[in-house]
């Protein structure tokens, strides 16, 4: 499968000036959970990966590590403008017109929910089910997501 090389953390400088335009606070928690959708969507509506990163199951839902990595500071603090990306207008010409419509689609159906709805919403689906399979709720894990439940959660939907 094609993979685009979308960087995790330029999907989130992506949101977070969204989120900024918008007035509104995003968590290193509920960042997850945006770009873990934007994957979903755009694997399942495009065929394609978004970045070649493997997303894991651990408690609250899935994790983008490097990700986790950049936005750890935070806390549950919202992130700070500091991740901003300094020209927002050069990140999103870098990505291709109809990827970034489809980012922009996913982060306006998900940004309304509060990082726990989405944490609640992930537990119920697929992806994040087989991979958790047989573990105690709050047990740590690296286990990786498959594609191939993404596209089953995701391409009917």
């Amino acid at each position: 499968m094609e993979t685009l090389n979308i960087q995790p953390n330029k999907i989130a400088k992506l949101y977070l000036s969204f989120a900024t335009e918008d007035g509104d606070l995003i968590t290193p928690l509920k960042m997850q959970k945006l770009v873990y959708y934007a994957y979903c969507w755009v694997i399942a509506k495009h065929g394609k990966r978004l970045f070649k990163e493997a997303i894991e199951a651990w408690p609250n839902g899935p994790v983008i590590k490097s990700l986790y990595g950049e936005l750890k500071e935070y806390g549950s603090m919202p992130i700070g403008d500091d991740y901003l990306p300094l020209d927002p207008g050069k990140l999103m010409n870098d990505i291709p017109k109809e990827i970034l419509e489809m980012l922009r689609e996913v982060y306006e159906q998900y940004v309304v929910r509060s990082a726990f709805e989405l944490v609640a919403s992930t537990h119920s689906e697929l992806p994040w089910t087989n991979a958790r399979r047989g573990l105690n709720p709050t047990a740590s894990s690296n286990n990786k997501l498959k594609d191939e439940d993404i596209l089953a959660q995701f391409s009917t939907n």
